[in-house]
Formats: C-alpha cells, structure tokens, sequence
C-alpha cells in the first residue's frame, strides 16, 4: 500500500518499516516471512489440503480434550457432593459435644497410663449397696493395652485396634459366683471373646476403637480431604473409608458416660502374674471413681487351668477390682 510517509530517496529498511507500521498486510506479510511461510491468510492465497486437514485434526482435538476436561471436573464435582451429602446423613444422630470425644478419652488414658504408682481411689458413691453393678451398666468404652502404648497418645490407636472385650470386662460386668478356680473357669471356658455372645452380655460397653474409627470419618479433618481432593480416584477412596467405618457403634462408643481402662504392667516374674490398674472415669463429670492397682498370682492351677491361664487371671482381676470397693 502506497503511503505519503514514504519517498523513493529513503533507505529501503526504513521505508520497510514505515510501511509495516500503517499497513497489517504489509505487517503480515513480514512475520510471514521470519515464520519461514510464503504467504499469509490475508494474502487470499488457498490452503493447501494437507494443511487444512491438519489444522481441522488439531482443532477437533483441542475441543475433545476441552469437552474431556469439562466432562472430568463436572463428574469430580458431582462426586464430592454426593459424598458431602453422604456425610452430613452420617452424622445424624450423633451426641452432642463428638468433636472433644477422642481429646477427653486421649487425656484421661494418659493419666491413668502415666508414671509412678498413684494411690488408689474409691469414690465414696461406689460403696451403697449395688452401686458398682449401677455404674456398670451405664453406656462405656473399654480399653486394654501395656503401659507403654497407652501413655503414647501417638500409639492409642494402634492399643485399641488389639483391645477387644475380654475375659476381665465380662466377669467385671457379670461376676461368677465366687472367686474359686472352678467357678471363674466356667465363666470363662469355651467362650469366644470376639463373638456375639459376649457382645450381647455386655451390650452397654463398647470397645475405644470403634469411637476412634467411626469419629475419624466424621470429622473436619476428613471433610476436609473431601473438599481438597481434586481427582476421583481419591474421592472413591475417601467414600469406601467412610462405607467401612463403624460409624454406628461410633455413634454408641460415642455416647459413653463411662471410660474403663485397664494399663497392663510388665509381667516382673517368671511366674504367670497379671499386673494391672484399672481405673473407671465418669467422662460427664469429668471424674475419676475408682483406680487400683492389682496383680493376680495364680499358683497350682488345675490342667484344665493352664489351659485358660490367661481368661482365668483376667476375671480374676475383676473380681479384685470388685473387691476393692468394699475394702479401701
């Protein structure tokens, strides 16, 4: 394009220039050419068909990866409601106060847990008639490990998943008839501590691990990574967490007035000795009732017994934490 800004006596480079800076086409047509192309669109030269079809392969394929990416987060979106919803239906029904379940059962295991060797407490509530039995029956959560792992809040998880109920919380909650090896064997004798029937005698006490599990999925924290998450594989992990989680005993465990804990000591013979304090807090009060220690010495046990050694001794220490209410 001609243009008065330019005379025939100028430098050929800045005429050039001039050019460029009135004229697109001549601007095209120099970028055109640093590009290595002999011509522009604007210049009304065709496109080859090479060329053409290569330019419709790499716009049709830029679309299908938009329309993929579109279709990717809206399924992720979806997915992250649905399991929102899922976990605001979850924790319907649970007690108040939830949140500070784990921290207040956290505390109060690390004291009893903890060093030394405190005097033993009988609240004097426990000693009228029945009361112990009364208390007993109220909503709990027991647990039982060594020292070791219990006065670590970083291994309290790990002590509940190995605490089941055992012999010690059955024969507490349902004493035999007296202390004597015959009667505590039967007691205890072909029972299956992981089974339905134990669980239905002492339906009122559920074990700390189901709080601790259910709770984590019901929590801020694991909302949280819910929110966060931004593929759906996490989200699918996220949802099979929260459909394997106890959340009902959660919601029981939960619920408890009551903490039993039993902190085992290291066996200090080579004789088979159980070593224990016990303590029970009444969590709504924020009180300790009861906490002694005791070990339980089992020489000459019949062969039958040894066979039982271990459930023998364990509601023996009961039947000496029951004692203990009527002697301190």
């Amino acid at each position: 394009m001609a243009t008065f800004l330019t005379t025939e006596r100028m430098n050929p480079a800045l005429s050039a220039r001039v050019e460029r800076a009135v004229s697109h086409r001549a601007r095209a047509r120099h970028h055109a050419a640093r590009a290595g192309i002999n011509g522009t669109f604007a210049s009304g030269q065709p496109l080859g068909r090479a060329r053409l079809l290569t330019l419709l392969t790499a716009v049709v394929i830029g679309l299908l990866a938009i329309a993929m990416y579109v279709h990717d987060r809206r399924t992720v979106e979806a997915e992250r409601r649905a399991l929102l919803t899922v976990l605001d239906e979850r924790r319907a029904g649970l007690p108040a106060g939830y949140e500070s379940f784990v921290e207040a059962t956290d505390r109060w295991i690390g004291e009893a847990a903890s060093d030394g060797d405190p005097a033993d407490v009988v609240d004097p509530s426990l000693r009228a008639p029945g009361a112990l039995d009364a208390l007993l029956r109220r909503p709990a959560v027991y647990v039982r490990a060594p020292r070791a792992e219990l006065r670590d809040a970083r291994r309290i998880d790990d002590a509940a998943r190995g605490s089941d109920k055992d012999a010690f919380l059955l024969c507490l909650l349902k004493p035999p008839p007296s202390p004597s090896e015959r009667d505590r064997l039967t007691k205890v004798r072909g029972v299956y501590f992981g089974g339905t029937k134990v669980d239905e005698d002492t339906a009122n006490v559920r074990r700390l691990v189901e709080a601790r599990l259910g709770l984590a999925v019901l929590g801020p924290a694991f909302e949280g990574s819910v929110r966060a998450a931004r593929e759906l594989s996490a989200l699918k992990r996220l949802r099979k967490a929260l459909e394997e989680s106890p959340i009902e005993l959660a919601k029981k465990a939960a619920g408890a007035e009551i903490l039993i804990v039993v902190v085992e000591s290291p066996i200090e013979t080579k004789t088979f000795v159980s070593s224990a304090r016990v303590s029970i807090v009444d969590l709504a009060a924020k009180k300790v009732l009861l906490r002694v220690g005791r070990r339980v010495d089992e020489p000459g046990l019949s062969p039958m017994g040894v066979l039982h050694r271990e459930q023998i001794e364990g509601c023996g220490l009961a039947l000496a934490v029951r004692r203990s209410v009527e002697e301190l």
